[in-house]
């Protein structure tokens, strides 16, 4: 590469005037660089020039500061593509022995890889109060979803559904609508020795650790694309968070909801508070926004949906005692099912 910069020296005279660096520009960039011309090379020769010109006190011409501007923009993007503002997060959930809710001790830990800058909009790779409490809803009362279809609805990181496996669901389909958050889904199921059901696998059909990550856009789904999937419970953590989605999720909730779909089977022991005849929804929220949750659970009721909040009288158990900034006392757990 020094040889390069002496060629320049030469053909400016000593200098790199701003005509070769025009020169450069022109021929570096844009069309007349062929399609396999090294971007990584182009750059550093860009910032070497500029170093060059800037020392000897030359002029460094504004199209070559914008150049090298845009590719450093379009570096970082690539970084954070390549989950450089990620980071990965051990969540242990433990019992104790005098635990009031559940008898059984609890030790699970999920590994995942979670988004350290909410600001560029990654909301779907966080984690959120409302997951760590559907999940210790999960772990607390596992007869609710050991041997169930069970269905989530914008799952994120796929806390939940590392749970719901943990319980033995019967199975585990996990959705989102964001590429992006859908590919470190995956790669989270993939950290936990959980298989990716693909269709067509006889292999994932045998293994009892599998989940199932689908795209899926509450806006354009129809029910003839959910009709396959027949689930017994459907989960949410912090779904209704954009009145703009409010509508488009109370209709997939109604398709899926539908008594029909599951024959009037029930969910739960008998005599026991779980008890429903047909599919059941368990939707962790915080309201943050009164008007947003009120919309919803408008929503909710044209659609003749019932929403109950059962986080007092079905509360689960503290499973995550070293968390001091989870605050559970700020998440509600909705019960909904359909009454048409």
């Amino acid at each position: 590469m020094q040889v390069f910069y002496l060629v320049c020296r030469k053909a400016g005279g000593g200098s790199i005037t701003p005509h070769v660096q025009n020169f450069l520009l022109e021929n570096c960039t844009g069309t007349n660089v062929d399609g396999r011309q090294n971007f990584t090379y182009t750059t550093t020769i860009f910032k070497r020039i500029i170093s060059e010109v800037e020392l000897s006190s030359s002029t460094v011409i504004d199209g070559l500061y914008e150049e090298f501007a845009q590719r450093m923009l379009s570096k970082a993007k690539d970084s954070l593509l390549n989950k450089t503002d990620h980071i990965y997060k051990e969540i242990s959930f433990l019992s104790s022995t005098n635990d009031d809710v559940s008898s059984r001790l609890i030790s699970v830990v999920a590994r995942l890889s979670c988004s350290s800058n909410m600001l560029e909009g990654d909301t779907g790779c966080s984690l959120w109060p409302s997951s760590l409490f559907l999940s210790e809803f999960i772990l607390s009362y596992p007869e609710i979803f050991s041997t169930k279809c069970c269905f989530e609805l914008g799952s994120g990181v796929g806390l939940v559904g590392i749970c719901l496996n943990y319980v033995g669901a019967s199975k585990v389909i996990l959705t989102d609508g964001d590429t992006s958050t859908l590919t470190n889904m995956k790669e989270n199921m993939e950290l936990n020795n959980l298989c990716i059901e693909q269709e067509h696998s006889e292999v994932l059909k045998e293994s009892k650790n599998k989940v199932e990550c689908k795209y899926l856009s509450w806006e354009h789904v129809s029910e003839s694309d959910l009709w396959g999937y027949q689930p017994d419970i459907v989960l949410g953590a912090d779904i209704m968070y954009d009145p703009v989605c409010v509508p488009h999720l109370v209709r997939v909730l109604s398709m899926l909801l539908r008594r029909n779909r599951s024959q009037g089977e029930n969910n739960g022991k008998s005599g026991d508070e779980f008890q429903t005849e047909g599919p059941v929804a368990y939707i962790a929220t915080v309201v943050r926004n009164a008007e947003t949750f009120n919309c919803f659970a408008k929503a909710a009721a044209d659609a003749k949906l019932s929403a109950i909040n059962i986080a007092s009288s079905a509360a689960p158990s503290n499973l995550l005692p070293y968390m001091l900034s989870y605050d559970r006392s700020s998440v509600q757990l909705l019960k909904i099912t359909s009454l048409s």
